[in-house]
């Protein structure tokens, strides 16, 4: 079934961001894997899905949520995360910022998944808003070597600059 003309333009965007966060991810380090054009459609989409409500933030927060999401779905090994916390997590008193780290990645999470290949972002769900200036999601991974699944949490908040980061 074709994609709606729509969909197909953010999806073509989105793929350009995505392939040039690779890019220059492998340029520093080869922990982090290329997601596949499948993967990077199903990010989209799964992106796309935020409630009326959360669209205009959800789409304010995309320089921060893209790379954040292919970084979790992509993440071989503990270099990847180099530089993800500082850039973009802001909440300097939550467990993430303290020390997190590529071995708290979802990848790692699936006990049977290669690490070798990107994981799938099945749906991103359960988006509610929590303050004007803050919203969560959870988003479901899937490693399609295993066939596992893991659930991730996130909370994405607005900074009095206008900057979008994860809480």
């Amino acid at each position: 079934m074709p994609m709606p003309r729509s969909f197909v333009l953010p999806a073509l965007a989105g793929a350009a961001v995505l392939a040039g966060l690779s890019v220059q991810a492998d340029a520093a380090s080869s922990s982090l894997a290329r997601p596949d054009p499948t993967q990077v459609q199903g990010l989209e989409r799964a992106l796309a899905s935020a409630p009326a409500a959360l669209k205009a933030d959800v789409a304010a927060a995309m320089p921060t949520l893209r790379p954040f999401a292919v970084t979790l779905m992509c993440v071989q090994d503990d270099r990847a995360t180099q530089g993800l916390v500082a850039r973009f997590v802001g909440s300097r008193g939550t467990a993430m910022f303290n020390g997190w780290a590529g071995a708290n990645s979802p990848g790692k999470r699936i006990r049977s998944h290669d690490m070798v290949g990107c994981l799938s972002v099945t749906r991103i769900q359960n988006w509610k808003r929590v303050a004007a200036n803050e919203f969560k999601f959870d988003i479901l991974f899937t490693a399609e070597d295993s066939g596992e699944s893991y659930l991730w949490n996130t909370v994405v908040h607005k900074e009095p600059d206008g900057t979008w980061l994860i809480a």
